[in-house]
């Protein structure tokens, strides 16, 4: 009897400890969230180049041995500074020869006019009236002859104009490339030259994004502020990207040259359904959400389309507005296990 006996309970422990697996794992408690439709801002990361808002490649505007440089690498200048002087000898020589033409063009004009008012004032009868008009015709060729020698004089002093480099804003020398003595010819660099007080940071995005962006949107600048100022709307034939220029805060003290971290505010509508970020599960193979379906956790691949401080955009076959998904407990549950929700008992 003993033996038999002994053989009945360990076929009756046998059949307790395979119960459990008869009628499946028991429900998990998780706690849901509906699926959403609506539009979706999140903040795309970008590094951007600083660049001055004013910078120029100065050349000489003659030829000639350079007779002066007053600046170096580094140094600030004004708007209208002299930078470089380029041989004025015979530039200025022509200059003062456009000018005293101009004088003596002047005082034959006077002396005309002076000749024309005395014959006026002659009484009629006494001068022929041929003289008279002689005497207008000479003053109008006189004036002709000034206005001549005026444009003569601003071509020449435009030409003088030409042997000095001077600075078309405020800014800092960059580059220096001559020296005194040095022969340079029309468009030859002398002076680079870059602002630095006003810059900006350049980036480019995919076009799907630029179409999505727009002028005046606050964005983040190396963890300070700035204002996006305009989306370029061309693309790059080589990237296929566009521009997007952004005004960073002045207290931020970017200087040209300098590499920054951006935040786009990219707003998605339109596209997938809206989730809690933690109802997905990430995956190396293939991300994805629990879908609560009669009770029980039905696994849904998902593609995530767009990423925000609380909630995800994604797109998932047979994930839809109303139905609810798992935000936490989900990484414990597994597929087609039932389940107990939160605040449902």
């Amino acid at each position: 009897m003993r033996p038999h006996l002994l053989s009945l309970l360990v076929l009756a422990a046998c059949a307790e400890e395979a119960a459990p697996g008869a009628s499946g794992p028991p429900p998990a408690l998780v706690r849901v969230a509906p699926v959403e439709s609506g539009e979706l801002t999140e903040a795309w990361m970008a590094t951007a180049d600083v660049r001055a808002l004013d910078r120029a490649g100065l050349a000489s505007g003659a030829a000639g041995a350079v007779s002066r440089v007053l600046v170096r690498e580094g140094d600030r200048v004004h708007r209208g500074d002299l930078l470089v002087e380029v041989q004025l000898d015979l530039a200025s020589a022509q200059l003062a020869a456009a000018r005293a033409s101009v004088a003596e063009a002047e005082a034959e004009l006077a002396r005309r006019e002076l000749a024309l008012s005395r014959r006026k004032s002659v009484k009629e009868g006494v001068l022929a009236a041929e003289e008279l008009t002689e005497a207008e015709t000479a003053l109008s060729a006189q004036k002709a002859r000034l206005e001549a020698a005026r444009a003569a004089e601003q071509e020449a002093t435009a030409v003088l104009g030409r042997h000095r480099v001077r600075a078309p804003f405020a800014g800092v020398v960059a580059g220096r490339h001559v020296d005194a003595g040095d022969w340079v010819g029309v468009g030859t660099p002398v002076i680079d030259l870059i602002g630095i007080d006003s810059v900006e940071a350049r980036t480019h995005v995919p076009l799907e994004l630029a179409t999505r962006l727009e002028a005046g949107q606050p964005v983040e600048v190396n963890g300070g502020s700035g204002e996006l100022v305009a989306i370029v709307p061309t693309l790059d034939e080589t990237t296929r990207t566009a521009l997007v220029r952004i005004a960073p805060d002045p207290e931020l003290g970017l200087v040209p040259g300098q590499v920054v971290d951006v935040g786009l505010p990219v707003t998605w509508a339109g596209l997938g359904v809206k989730v809690p970020r933690d109802a997905v599960l990430l995956d190396p193979q293939q991300d994805r959400v629990l879908k609560v379906s009669e009770g029980s956790a039905l696994s849904v691949p998902v593609e995530i389309l767009a990423r925000g401080e609380a909630a995800v955009l994604v797109r998932g076959e047979g994930l839809a507005v109303g139905d609810s998904v798992v935000t936490r407990g989900n990484e414990r549950v597994r597929p087609g296990q039932p389940l107990r929700i939160e605040g449902s008992e």
